[in-house]
């Protein structure tokens, strides 16, 4: 797959700083048209509507999502391990200029809840493979972890002391080595807990 033309992607990077810096509510063609110094014919031909545009912004940031955890994945582990390590190296990198365009399309994928359906359809397929073995269990188990340190993190709730934040994401890496660990995966969930579920 090519480039996309450069007028496309001065339209995306003009529409991503107004979502960071303003939310998706800011984001109109009037606005992007002073933002990005293109004409709203030339905007609309690339993105017809607001919709399309942002669904063309999500789609940008998935692909630069999935470069980076591309590049946060060890090669040392099983594929399972590897891909959730890389997940949460990806997720945990502190990044303010991502978490502000996440809080600023948050009311748009409100509004329209179908703009989320790429990351359901990514999340049905990965978690629709599972057996749910205990193995599998325990994977995605730190992989909630991740995902409620990052979304304490993206709503400013609480920000824990940087050493504490590191050692907590060194423990989940730890876990996920070592939960996916097939030799040791095979031990069982305590009978307490799997009871309980």
């Amino acid at each position: 797959m090519g480039r996309p033309p450069a007028a496309k992607q001065k339209i995306l990077a003009a529409a991503r700083e107004i979502v960071e810096n303003r939310g998706a509510g800011a984001l109109t063609f009037d606005e992007l048209v002073n933002v990005s110094g293109i004409t709203r014919g030339g905007i609309t031909y690339h993105y017809p509507t607001k919709e399309d545009l942002l669904r063309g912004l999500l789609e940008a940031d998935f692909e630069k999502w999935d470069a980076a955890e591309a590049a946060h994945t060890p090669e040392d582990c099983d594929a399972d391990t590897a891909r959730l390590l890389g997940f949460i190296r990806t997720l945990t990198a502190q990044d303010e200029s991502h978490r502000r365009f996440l809080c600023g399309m948050l009311s748009a994928a409100t509004l329209d809840p179908s703009l989320m359906d790429p990351c359901r359809q990514d999340l049905r397929e990965r978690l629709g493979r599972k057996k749910w073995t205990d193995r599998d269990l325990r994977l995605q188990l730190v992989h909630l972890a991740a995902e409620g340190l990052m979304w304490q993190e993206l709503f400013q709730m609480y920000s824990m002391p940087a050493p504490a934040r590191a050692k907590l994401v060194a423990l989940m890496e730890e876990l996920a080595r070592e939960w996916g660990d097939e030799r040791k995966s095979a031990e069982p969930i305590p009978r307490k807990i799997a009871k309980e579920a």
